[in-house]
Formats: C-alpha cells, structure tokens, sequence
C-alpha cells in the first residue's frame, strides 16, 4: 500500500538538512551565485562533506549514508530551496558514483566510493556529452583501444559538471571503431591520470556554484580494472541508461526545491504589499496564480516521489523518472516566471533570490536529456 507518511529517521533529515540550509546556505547563495562560474567556493562543498552529504546513496559498507532514492530526493529539495547549483553539485556527484554502485566490482567500490563520503569534501564527475553528442548518445565519438592490460582513450566531453574540480570521472567511450550504443563502455578515471585535463569554465547564466566545463582526453591510459560493468557488448549502455533514469527523478527534486522557493517569496510578497489599501494577494488574479502554482508544484513533487519510489522497490522506473523531470522543470520555469510578475518591479532587479531562481529553473529543460527527449521516451513506452 501506497503511504505518504515520511518515517522518523526521514523527517529527521529533512529537518536537519532545512535546518542546515536555512543557517549556512541561503545566507550566502546570492553572494555565491554572484562570484559566477570561474572560481569554486570550496565552503559549501565542505559543509556537506562534513554531514556525509556529499554522495548519500553511497551505501553504508562504503562509508555514506546509504539513502534510498526517496529519502535523497527529500534531501535534495531542501538543498535546492537554499541553492540550486549546490543541489546540481551533489547530483554529479550522484551520478558519477552510479554505475559503481550498480555494476561496479568490490574492489572498485573500495578505491572509489569512500572518497565522496569522507569529511574533507571530494567532488566527482560524469563525463557523457561530447561536442557532436549530447542526447544522441550513438554519436559518442571517445575512443577507447585496447592496448594489454589497459585501454587507451582519446576524446573529448562538454558540459561536464565538477569538471575542473573532480577527483575522479566516469567517463562513457566506446572501445571500438564501429561508435554505437553496442560498443559503448564505461570507465573510472583518476583527474591526476597523464592526458586528462579539464577546459576553460563554462560562464554560465545559472547554477553558477556547479563547475562546468569541457574535458579532453589525449591518450589517456586507464587499465582494464577500471572498466565498470564488464565488456559485454551492449553494458556500457545498459549502465548508462539505468544511471540516466535514475538522475533524471533527483533533477525533478531540484526543480520542485527551486520552484518551491520561488513560490514561497511570491507568496510572502503577495500577504506584505499592500496597494489601493489592501494586500495584493487579496485580489483574485494574484490569489488564483498563487493557487495554480501551488497545486503545480504538489503535482511535480508527488510525480518525483512516485518515480524515486519505483525505482527503491526495483520497478520499471523509467517512463515515471522522465515524467518527473519533464514536468517538474516545466513547473519550475512557469512558477519562478510568475513570482517574477507578482513582485512586479523588484522581481524584475538583478542579483536578487527572484533572478537567481528564474536562471536557475531554466537549465532545468535541458540537463539528463532535452524535455523533447523525455517525451520521446515516454511516447515509446506508451
């Protein structure tokens, strides 16, 4: 049966982590969204580390928290509510640690996963999208040739985040000439590894605090060890999409935290302006559009939770994880354009939590696949 009852140790860590936001996060997040993209604030980074936050999927033998999907995803929220490129930070983090957690041998486990749990932050990242392939993963051009005992990778990857700041990748190529879904592989590489060196940052509009930028790979030589999921033909993307279907719920709890906050600032601004003798939110047109927002973003958030529920219980997961991401962004965008209009003029200033939020959400339509790319699954799964 279907409950919407969180658990005690759940509560307790939305409050904690509400807790930490609201102390630590907010306060700082415009200022930190200000700096821009070219130089990493490493405090946020380490205020999760020193709560175990940075990965809490990893599971409990390896050091983390051993959170399920669910219970992340509240987590998540909150994060988002005080800084969504925080949130996007943790999420790579997720992401490059997945395929080991899935499919990854004991000893890669051991050398890779307690890394990100430790109290001195560690940051990782998943390298897929490369210049001529972003959600056409068949195009992925990274070559990966056998050579002995070890492969040797050449490629480049774009739009990588925690890029120039990783202690690690996981890295996508394929280990043949004939580049197709069939020969696509996956690979754990150290950032120290001779011929992996990260790009210029990209400058981007929003979620600053999530460092992102190209990756080149010039005969790198990683061994054979750290190929994650065997060298079946048809693994790596098997992987990849197990990895995909899962972060594209959590980004659906990114964009219910950001549209969350948006909503709570539109709703605050609506109950204290007060014009022609009486709060805004006493006239209908605000109050509606507060409504529709309201009910939106319940329906994206209840959408992520079914999604992350199905995939801790090993259901097919995947049509849901999409509509989670699909739904929620566009919730996102819609909500933090309309508290944008019900602040009137101030919401219209920069470097306020307004603009931060507005930028923010709109990355959201793109990132763990185009939203054309989500309905294209769902409508294959119909």
């Amino acid at each position: 049966m279907i409950s919407f009852d969180l658990t005690r140790e759940q509560r307790r860590i939305v409050e904690k982590t509400r807790d930490l936001v609201r102390e630590e996060i907010l306060p700082r997040s415009l200022e930190i969204d200000a700096q821009g993209d070219e130089r990493f604030d490493w405090s946020f980074a380490a205020l999760l580390a020193k709560h175990n936050l940075l990965c809490p999927t990893i599971p409990k033998e390896y050091g983390g928290l051993g959170l399920n999907h669910l219970t992340t995803a509240l987590l998540i929220e909150e994060i988002a509510l005080g800084c969504a490129g925080v949130a996007t930070v943790l999420n790579a983090n997720i992401h490059a640690a997945s395929p080991i957690v899935l499919a990854g041998t004991r000893e890669q486990k051991e050398a890779f996963l307690p890394l990100l749990t430790t109290s001195e932050p560690v940051l990782a990242a998943f390298a897929l999208t490369e210049p001529e392939a972003g959600s056409d993963v068949g195009a992925i051009s990274s070559l990966a040739e056998s050579d002995g005992d070890e492969y040797v990778i050449t490629g480049s990857k774009d739009y990588v985040l925690n890029a120039s700041v990783a202690s690690f990748f996981t890295v996508f190529a394929c280990v043949t000439p004939i580049r197709n879904r069939a020969s696509l592989r996956a690979f754990i590489i150290p950032a120290s590894a001779p011929g992996l060196s990260p790009g210029t940052v990209k400058n981007k509009i929003g979620i600053r605090y999530a460092n992102t930028s190209e990756v080149f790979l010039d005969q790198v030589r990683v061994s054979v060890d750290n190929m994650v999921g065997g060298n079946r033909s048809g693994s790596g993307y098997l992987l990849l999409t197990q990895t995909l279907d899962r972060g594209r719920a959590l980004v659906g709890a990114v964009a219910v935290g950001i549209a969350q906050a948006a909503y709570n600032l539109a709703l605050n601004h609506a109950r204290t302006r007060i014009q022609f003798g009486k709060p805004i939110m006493k006239n209908q047109a605000v109050s509606f559009a507060l409504a529709e927002m309201a009910t939106k973003i319940e329906l994206a958030r209840l959408m992520t939770w079914k999604a992350c529920w199905l995939i801790d219980r090993d259901h097919d997961h995947t049509a849901a994880s999409s509509m989670a991401k699909w739904y929620g962004s566009d919730v996102a965008l819609e909500v933090t354009s309309k508290a944008v209009e019900i602040l009137g003029a101030s919401g219209y200033m920069a470097n306020t939590f307004a603009d931060k939020y507005f930028r923010d959400a709109r990355v959201l339509a793109t990132v763990e696949g185009t939203n054309n790319i989500q309905k294209a699954i769902i409508a294959s799964l119909l």
